[in-house]
């Protein structure tokens, strides 16, 4: 006799979505998987993209529509969402994507069978090709380097069925209640693009696995929900990347030596973006490291939060998190020779992870 399925939640957090928000919904309500509940969180949108959404799918028992007052953000809106399902399993989802039928299953299914995996990605495909966009996030050392595994490259190329990166895309990802009860979820002070990484950070940090799981398929419109600038852009993926040196190089002179290595990779990418005129790159740069010296009592505080219930060492995250390792100077060296180089050891690292790859 088959056991039952668990119930999984789907969390969608939807700020004026008209565009896109109904496909997603429609493709997510025909999946194959039963026992599901889908909590839809409007974070206060103004473009009438839930009043829609309740018209055409209001009446389906799988659906449950929670509006926010305010636009509480990535994590405030999520956080929402979660205080209101009740699945064994939790799915967070863009809501500019469609899923596959089986999506849903998959994930599932290997949730179910890999108790060692904490949080397990979809792969993202482009929305009208038939392209991958995100196959999870590698780093390189000191975290110079973030590189999505198989960007770009035809969905024919055979994965291995599941396999580790160093951070999930918040695009589609499974985790557990369990693990969400013990070590928490979003934190609405953390700045944006840390949001779900930190979730991975913590995955690491209770001793369970952080993997992309291939047959679950959803497409995704590159940057269909950001509006932000340049300068806004820059300065919140440089705010995310301290934040993640901080939580993942735990012994001090190890952050310190972090710290430096990417002050110098920042500079000269500030160099190269005043040459070019690109003041809003130059203005972002200096705007993420005074956000820094002006936060180090937050950052040192949750830093220590964090390691307070570790599962592992400093260096066994070190190891879960970079993933490819290059000499120093093929960083730092501004030529043609680091890219290349850097981008030989992708290439080599995603080849062992390949169906029947030879090495095995």
């Amino acid at each position: 006799m088959s056991q039952p399925q668990p119930l999984i939640s789907v969390i969608i957090l939807n700020y004026n979505g008209k565009n896109y928000l109904n496909n997603c919904l429609a493709s997510v309500l025909k999946n194959n998987y039963n026992n599901y509940e889908v909590i839809l969180v409007d974070n206060a949108s103004t473009d009438k993209s839930i009043q829609t959404a309740e018209r055409l799918f209001g009446d389906d028992p799988h659906l449950k529509i929670i509006k926010n007052k305010a636009n509480l953000g990535f994590s405030g809106g999520n956080n929402a969402g979660y205080a209101h399902c009740h699945g064994e399993y939790i799915v967070f989802l863009n809501n500019d994507t469609t899923v596959d039928t089986t999506w849903l299953t998959s994930l599932a299914d290997t949730m179910q069978s890999d108790p060692t995996i904490g949080l397990a990605q979809s792969k993202i495909l482009m929305m009208n090709s038939d392209q991958i966009q995100i196959g999870g996030w590698i780093f390189s050392d000191y975290l110079i380097r973030k590189y999505s595994i198989a960007q770009n490259q035809s969905n024919q190329i055979k994965f291995e069925s599941c396999f580790e990166v160093s951070v999930a895309s918040g695009a589609s990802m499974i985790t557990r209640r369990s693990l969400i009860e013990k070590y928490g979820l979003f934190e609405a002070k953390i700045p944006f693009f840390y949001d779900d990484t930190l979730l991975s950070v913590k995955t690491w940090l209770a001793g369970k696995r952080v993997v992309t799981i291939t047959d679950s398929q959803v497409r995704h419109i590159l940057g269909a929900t950001s509006a932000w600038t340049l300068e806004k852009t820059t300065f919140n993926l440089l705010r995310a990347k301290i934040c993640l040196l901080f939580d993942i190089y735990y012994q001090p002179y190890e952050l310190i030596k972090a710290i430096f290595v990417n002050a110098v990779d920042t500079l000269i990418s500030t160099i190269y973006a005043l040459k070019g005129k690109r003041l809003a790159v130059v203005y972002a740069n200096i705007q993420g490291f005074t956000w820094m010296l002006g936060n180090l009592r937050f950052l040192l505080q949750n830093r220590h939060t964090r390691w307070s219930k570790a599962k592992i060492s400093p260096q066994e995250l070190r190891e879960k998190i970079i993933k490819i390792h290059l000499p120093m100077a093929l960083y730092l060296l501004p030529s043609k020779l680091g890219t290349t180089t850097f981008t030989v050891a992708t290439t080599n690292y995603e080849h062992t992870l390949h169906k029947n790859h030879p090495n095995k």
